[in-house]
């Protein structure tokens, strides 16, 4: 008799618990009973004559109260895998599934070592979709609903079940729904300090600190201050003006047309864990894999996988940035240092790694960072022997801030012409925005102009 046997890893994760695990076959429609079952792993028999089954999975996870937030479950991963019985009755073989040109991309199957008649069929659960969890548990997650533009990017929590950092986000742009080739680009994406977390089913308390790198400012004098794409006096700390303008990430990514996915590892504190590691490309790769599964990007196309890979950072975020680098030299192929912690530090390592190959691209603004920067590109610049388009340090100089010479960050201080010449307001600068460019709803911003000059 042919026996099947299903696992997958991390059985027992909060969001993989065995009361949520609906592991079943069935054939013609009819649920197999289970030969065996234990944590992680079901085993069924195959009864002689099947020539086709079905194996389903739906892994659901459920917290308790949170806080104003009711007791909840939901879904995590869904997968449903065909089998043909083939050889005789002796082997299963996986059927194609039309929306993946293949089989599914979350079931790996293989004949089992040693065990005559027997299959192994491993669901990849490392990463899951907790998108209505943390919409239900961050606080100012109504106000992404309210500024985010549906259609153009959409955003996915991952639920991470194999270690630190526990949650992840994913902005996927409308590109990737089509994508040129079945590589599919990634920017994974290393913010300053964050609030401690050590649960999904937590009070997140500073989505706003996703908000405001992720949505661009709204083009209305009433919206409220942290919202506007100017420095403006914040009546609830003694008019001091605010700072932590929106960066538009969304926004960037959509309009410049290129199909890469947007990763934010969330980290609990400083502390990004394996994102940091030389595990990062599989992470990466893990977390495409969950969005092509679930349709999100390449509806109806084959061959999926982590293309080019790329990683930024802003602020402190640069030393785990740097460190990401460090760990993944062979692997990265673009840097964006957004006046990036450690770049002094690591100006060295920048420079080789850079020179390392002919398809890295490395480009860096900066507040703080701005001498280090253009020191990195002047070596470049000197061991190439003239000018290297790949590598930009911008702006170039604090001259870069004077009146006359960026209308953009005119127009960001506008109201407060004192603050031109503050380093820590370059600093904020250096996020949200851009070369010589127009103020605006469109005004194309760093990241923007680097993802349009990029070799993704």
């Amino acid at each position: 008799m042919l026996k099947l046997r299903v696992t997958w890893p991390n059985a027992g994760h909060p969001l993989l618990p065995e009361s949520g695990a609906d592991v079943r076959v069935e054939v013609g429609g009819a649920p197999l009973p289970l030969a065996a079952r234990s944590q992680g792993v079901r085993e069924f028999d195959i009864p002689d004559g099947t020539g086709r089954l079905v194996l389903k999975a739906t892994f659901t996870a459920s917290f308790g109260a949170v806080g104003s937030v009711g007791p909840m479950s939901h879904p995590v991963l869904q997968v449903e895998q065909p089998y043909d019985v083939v050889a005789g009755g002796t082997m299963l073989e996986a059927a194609n599934i039309p929306a993946y040109v293949k089989s599914h991309p979350l079931v790996d199957t293989k004949v089992m070592a040693n065990v005559n008649g027997a299959a192994l069929a491993q669901i990849r659960t490392e990463f899951v979709n907790i998108t209505p969890f943390w919409m239900a548990y961050a606080a100012e997650a109504p106000e992404y609903a309210a500024d985010h533009k549906p259609g153009e990017t959409e955003l996915v929590a991952l639920g991470h079940t194999g270690g630190k950092p526990l949650i992840w986000f994913a902005t996927v742009p409308a590109a990737c729904a089509a994508p040129p080739a079945p590589g599919i680009g990634c920017l994974v994406f290393f913010r300053p300090q964050s609030y401690t977390y050590s649960r999904v089913d937590d009070a997140h308390h500073d989505m706003f600190g996703l908000n405001r790198l992720l949505l661009k400012p709204v083009d209305d004098p009433r919206a409220e201050i942290w919202k506007r794409d100017m420095f403006l006096a914040d009546p609830s700390n003694n008019n001091w003006p605010y700072a932590w303008l929106r960066a538009g990430f969304e926004d960037a990514l959509s309009r410049s047309g290129k199909p890469v996915v947007l990763l934010h590892p969330w980290p609990s504190g400083s502390d990004f864990g394996a994102a940091t590691g030389a595990s990062l490309p599989a992470l990466a790769g893990g977390a495409i894999r969950l969005l092509w599964a679930e349709q999100r990007l390449a509806k109806n196309r084959g061959g999926i996988h982590l293309g080019r890979l790329g990683i930024a950072g802003y602020s402190a975020g640069g030393l785990s940035m740097w460190a990401a680098l460090a760990n993944n030299k062979q692997r990265v192929s673009e840097v964006y240092a957004f006046d990036a912690r450690g770049t002094p530090a690591n100006a060295g390592a920048a420079i080789q790694w850079f020179n390392s190959r002919s398809d890295t691209v490395l480009r860096m603004t900066g507040g703080y960072q701005l001498a280090a920067n253009d020191g990195i590109r002047i070596s470049i610049e000197k061991l190439a022997g003239g000018p290297a388009p790949r590598v930009t340090a911008t702006p170039p100089s604090k001259k870069a801030y004077e009146a006359g010479s960026n209308p953009l960050w005119d127009h960001v201080v506008t109201q407060h012409p004192e603050l031109r010449e503050r380093d820590d307001y370059w600093h904020q600068f250096a996020a949200f925005g851009g070369y010589v460019a127009m103020p605006g709803p469109f005004a194309v911003t760093f990241l923007q102009q680097f993802l349009q000059d990029s070799l993704f």
